[in-house]
């Protein structure tokens, strides 16, 4: 089973961002918090989840089927 972390990198990889510039398009002021989800650290919250479903164009269910998909 995935981690939501990891379907974050996946995507962030997918669509040629760094952990800056994600941050930037959610309005996060520092890329640490970006790698704390890539690395399991923590997760992000509702909120920031469904930033990054729109950044990545995706339903916030989307979202959360890939990082459960095996």
């Amino acid at each position: 089973m995935k981690t939501i972390g990891t379907a974050i990198r996946n995507l962030r990889l997918k669509n040629r961002l760094s952990q800056t510039e994600l941050a930037h398009l959610i309005n996060i002021p520092s890329q640490s918090k970006i790698s704390a989800w890539e690395c399991g650290n923590s997760i992000p919250d509702v909120l920031e989840a469904l930033k990054l479903a729109q950044v990545f164009k995706l339903s916030l269910g989307e979202l959360i089927d890939i990082s459960v998909d095996d």
